[in-house]
């Protein structure tokens, strides 16, 4: 299993490993809870959380080792940012022959036009066309090289 696990890539290694750290933190506090307060009901929904986080990290793995994962790689052509914050709410990659408008889900930061973008995705992700651009509303993790590409 750690041969196939090694086979997978970093960016997915490391979703998998941040959703099996959740799972085993919210066990840890499910423990806890019963042992101090002894309240049934606190435990159980804490025990929810080692579900959701079990349950998705065990399908990324799977999904991982039975390749039914796309990789869209090209190089970043645009940003949209949030007004206030400034945070990248849209990007843009250029992976011939199409633009891929990719929506973020959560931080993305130190992204340029010009550097190489390798997103991945469930096979099943369904994509839209939108203002002449391809449109991907999930993902399951980016890759970021910088300064690779050109503009």
């Amino acid at each position: 299993m750690r041969e196939k696990f090694e086979k997978i890539p970093p960016p997915l290694q490391k979703q998998i490993i941040m959703r099996c750290g959740a799972a085993l933190v919210s066990l840890l506090l499910m423990v806890v809870s019963l042992l101090l307060e002894g309240n049934l009901y606190l435990s159980l929904s804490v025990l929810l959380f080692f579900a959701f986080y079990g349950f998705s990290a065990l399908q990324l793995l799977y999904r991982a080792v039975t390749d039914q994962i796309v990789v869209i790689r090209g190089h970043c052509t645009g940003l949209e940012k949030t007004p206030m914050r400034r945070r990248i709410k849209t990007l843009y990659l250029w992976s011939d022959p199409h633009t891929v408008k990719i929506q973020i889900a959560g931080k993305l930061r130190n992204v340029d036009e010009g550097d190489i973008i390798t997103v991945y995705t469930a096979t099943g992700t369904p994509v839209y066309e939108n203002d002449g651009c391809q449109q991907l509303s999930t993902y399951l993790a980016i890759d970021i090289l910088k300064g690779r590409g050109s503009k």
